[in-house]
C-alpha cells in the first residue's frame, strides 16, 4: 500500500505533539470514550486525505502527435491595444489555451521580429512552455521590423516532419507581399496558420513613458492589420483565423494533423482505499459527537 497524497501524514505528527505538549503542562488528556472517537475520527480522516491506494500491474499506452510550431511576432506594434488587453497578451491568451487543451502533439515556439529565435524546442512540457508564455513581452525586442521569412526558415529546421503545423501570431508584419515567403514555405511542406491579432481600423503605440509614438516627420504611429499575409496560408493549406480564438486553432491542428510521432508512456493504475477509512472516521465523529456511546452502554450495562 502506498499514498499518494502523503504530505496530509504531517497532520499525525502534529496531533502527537498536541498530547505530548498536554501531557508536559501537565494536562493530561482524558481519554473519555468521546475522546477517544474523536481521536479515531480526525486519525482515520488524515489516512483518507492521504489517499491510500494498492498499486496495480502498469499499462503500456501509446499516442500519436504533430508537431506544432508557434511563431510569436513580438515587434513594437504588439504592444497596441485594437486587441484587448494587447496584441501580445491576446496572443498569449492563445497559445495558453492551445497547450492546456492539446494532449497529442509536440509544441515548440519561436519568438520574431526581424530576427527570429528559439524558445523552445519541440516539447510535450506544458509547465514549462505556460512558465515561457507568461514571460513573453515586446522588452525582449532588440530590431525593429518584422521579418517572417526568418520564423519560417527557422519552424522548419525544429522539425523533422514532412508537413509541422506553423501557427503565427501576428498583426501580419509590415510587408507589401508575402509571395516569396509562400512559395519557400509550399516547397518546405509547412502547413502555415495565421492567427490575425489586429484591426482595419489600428492603433496607436506608446512608448515607455507613455507617449504616443510618433514617426520621423512627427505624425503619430498608427498600426493596423496586414492582410497581405493571407497568402502564406492560401498557398500552403493553412487557415487564417480572426482574433485571439485558442478553439479555432486546436480545430485547425486537428484538421490538419498527420499525428506522425509515436509516444510511449507507462500508466500506473490505483486501486482506491480510502474510501475504509473515510466510512471509519464519519463512523467515530458520530459516536463522538453524540451521545450514542452513553445510549449503548445504559442498554448492555
Amino acid at each position: 500500500m502506498t499514498f499518494l497524497l502523503s504530505q496530509w501524514l504531517w497532520l499525525l505528527l502534529f496531533f502527537a505533539l498536541f498530547v505530548l505538549l498536554r501531557y508536559k503542562q501537565g494536562r493530561a488528556v482524558v481519554w473519555s470514550g468521546k475522546s477517544i472517537a474523536l481521536a479515531g475520527a480526525f486519525l482515520f480522516g488524515v489516512l483518507a486525505l492521504a489517499r491510500p491506494v494498492l498499486p496495480q500491474k502498469p499499462v503500456d499506452i501509446e499516442w500519436r502527435g504533430s508537431d506544432v510550431v508557434f511563431a510569436v511576432d513580438i515587434s513594437r506594434s504588439m504592444q497596441a491595444d485594437d486587441i484587448s488587453p494587447s496584441r501580445l497578451e491576446a496572443a498569449k491568451k492563445v497559445l495558453r489555451g492551445v497547450v492546456t487543451q492539446d494532449e497529442h502533439d509536440r509544441f515548440g515556439v519561436i519568438a520574431f521580429t526581424t530576427n527570429s529565435i528559439i524558445l523552445s524546442p519541440l516539447t510535450r512540457d506544458d509547465a514549462l512552455l505556460l512558465h515561457l508564455f507568461s514571460g513573453l513581452d515586446t522588452s525582449m525586442v532588440l530590431t525593429k521590423g518584422t521579418h517572417i521569412g526568418s520564423a519560417l526558415k527557422l519552424a522548419r529546421k525544429l522539425s523533422r516532419s514532412a508537413h509541422p503545423i506553423v501557427i503565427i501570431l501576428t498583426d501580419g508584419g509590415d510587408e507589401l507581399g508575402y509571395s516569396q515567403e509562400s512559395a519557400w514555405a509550399k516547397g518546405q511542406g509547412l502547413i502555415v496558420n495565421v492567427v490575425m491579432l489586429a484591426t482595419a481600423a489600428g492603433s496607436t503605440l506608446r512608448d515607455r513613458e507613455g507617449r504616443m509614438l510618433k514617426n520621423d516627420a512627427g505624425g503619430i504611429v498608427v498600426t493596423a492589420r496586414n492582410d497581405a499575409i493571407r497568402t502564406l496560408a492560401d498557398a500552403t493549406g493553412g487557415r487564417v483565423i480572426e482574433g485571439p480564438d485558442a478553439r479555432a486553432v486546436l480545430d485547425a491542428i486537428t484538421a490538419q494533423a498527420e499525428r506522425e510521432n509515436l509516444s510511449k508512456t507507462k500508466v500506473v493504475l490505483y486501486r482506491e482505499l480510502f474510501y475504509y477509512p473515510l466510512w471509519l472516521s464519519l463512523l467515530l465523529g458520530m459516536l463522538g459527537m453524540t451521545d450514542l456511546l452513553g445510549r449503548l452502554r445504559r442498554r448492555y450495562a
